[in-house]
Parts: structure tokens; C-alpha cells; sequence
């Protein structure tokens, strides 16, 4: 009866520290990133007295942009090794993707009399309330230190301004901006409440469209690559 006694207390201590060890987190932090993104674009040209349309050939190039958010995770440990997180990564400023200006020929003037006119196309897409919904699987390899994968969907909304002198055209117009990511990274703890992270994402968004306003219509595509470094206070 004395064993039992003193093994009670001891099987109960283990118990509270088992399960502090195995407690369930909530985490926020911030992140700086840096991208480049890389699309592909094409546009419909329609003659204003014609319902004749003259498709360009596609147009490819590549942005390079920082921008920040800010993160909130629920994390569920699994086990000793493994914790499953589900977060929120939002982007709480206006990005700009990417300003651009060029040559341009009004490909609709041959539908009418003259020749074709030419000029500049000038145009800037911003990114703006940009969030992403993911799952990370972490992995503890030991000393604080553990490396994780992430799958997600996003969601934002495009901006994209500016005019045509060769068209007498101007756009602004918005739209909304979908895909999946996919990505790698280490996590380190500093302490039992700070952490840092190093990661590197791979978007891939949906068609974006957007009109101007003589109705050419405008259709891209695009890929991001983004190394993230992050900052996060685990409670």
C-alpha cells in the first residue's frame, strides 16, 4: 500500500510533464519575402466599327519584388517529432508587382482607313490583399531545429493601370488572383517561445483578365518563386 502511495504522485508528475510536453500552440510572427514572378500575357484587339478581333502572340517576362505579411498558426503535435499546422498568412500593404512601358502599333488600324498607329503602352499590376490558407507537416530532427512542408491556397486581387498613346487607351481594372503553393523549410527555436524560419514557396496562379477601355482584352498567367524569412512567438 506504501508503493502504491508513492508511485500515484510520480505517475501523476510524469503525466503533467508528458503532456506539457505535448501541448498544442498557438503561433503569430512576421515575414519578409522576396519574389520574382514570371507570366505570360496576351491581348485581343477589336476594331471599333468591326467585330473582326486580331489576337497578339504571347508575351513572356519575369518581376522581382519584396513584400511582407504577417501569419497566425494553430499547431497540433502529433507526437514527440511531428506537430501538423494549419495557418493564415496574410499581406496587409499593396504590392507592386511589376511597372512596365514600351512600344506599341495599334493592330485595329488596317480594319479602318490609314496606317497603323503607333506609341507607348504603359502599365503596373499591383497585388493587393493576398492570403494564404496552409497546411505544414514540421518534423523535430533535434537541438530545437526541425524542417516542414507546406501545401496551400491563395487568394488576392489584382490591380493593373495605365494607358496606350498608340490605342488612346486606358485600363483600370481589377480582378481576383487564385492557385496553390507548394514549398520546403527549417524552423529554429531560439527559445521556448521565439522561433525563426527559412523557406522557399512555389505559386502557381490561375488566368487573371482585365479590359481597357476600347474593349481590348487582356489575359495573362503566372508563376511566383518567393524565399521567405519569417519571425514567430509560439504561446
Amino acid at each position: 500500500m506504501i508503493k502504491i502511495k508513492k508511485i500515484i504522485p510520480t505517475a501523476l508528475l510524469l503525466t503533467s510533464i508528458s503532456s506539457a510536453a505535448l501541448a498544442d500552440n498557438w503561433n503569430v510572427g512576421a515575414s519578409a519575402s522576396y519574389a520574382n514572378i514570371d507570366g505570360t500575357a496576351s491581348d485581343t484587339q477589336v476594331g471599333p466599327s468591326s467585330t473582326v478581333a486580331q489576337t497578339r502572340g504571347a508575351t513572356s517576362g519575369d518581376a522581382d519584388f519584396p513584400f511582407a505579411s504577417i501569419f497566425v498558426e494553430y499547431a497540433k503535435t502529433v507526437n514527440n517529432n511531428l506537430d501538423m499546422i494549419i495557418g493564415l498568412d496574410y499581406v496587409p500593404f499593396k504590392a507592386e508587382i511589376d511597372s512596365r512601358s514600351f512600344a506599341d502599333t495599334d493592330k485595329r488600324s488596317p480594319l479602318a482607313e490609314g496606317s497603323p498607329a503607333t506609341g507607348t503602352r504603359q502599365a503596373k499590376l499591383e497585388l493587393e490583399n493576398y492570403a494564404t490558407l496552409y497546411l505544414q507537416p514540421t518534423y523535430k530532427i533535434g537541438g530545437g531545429t526541425a524542417v516542414f512542408g507546406k501545401v496551400g491556397y491563395i487568394h488576392g486581387d489584382v490591380k493593373i493601370s495605365g494607358g496606350n498613346t498608340a490605342t488612346g487607351s486606358t485600363i483600370n481594372a481589377k480582378d481576383t488572383l487564385n492557385g496553390y503553393v507548394v514549398g520546403l523549410g527549417v524552423q529554429h527555436n531560439i527559445n521556448k517561445n521565439v522561433f525563426v524560419r527559412l523557406e522557399g514557396n512555389f505559386t502557381a496562379h490561375d488566368d487573371v483578365t482585365a479590359t481597357d477601355s476600347t474593349g481590348t482584352k487582356f489575359t495573362a498567367d503566372s508563376e511566383l518563386i518567393a524565399g521567405k524569412l519569417s519571425i514567430g512567438y509560439s504561446f
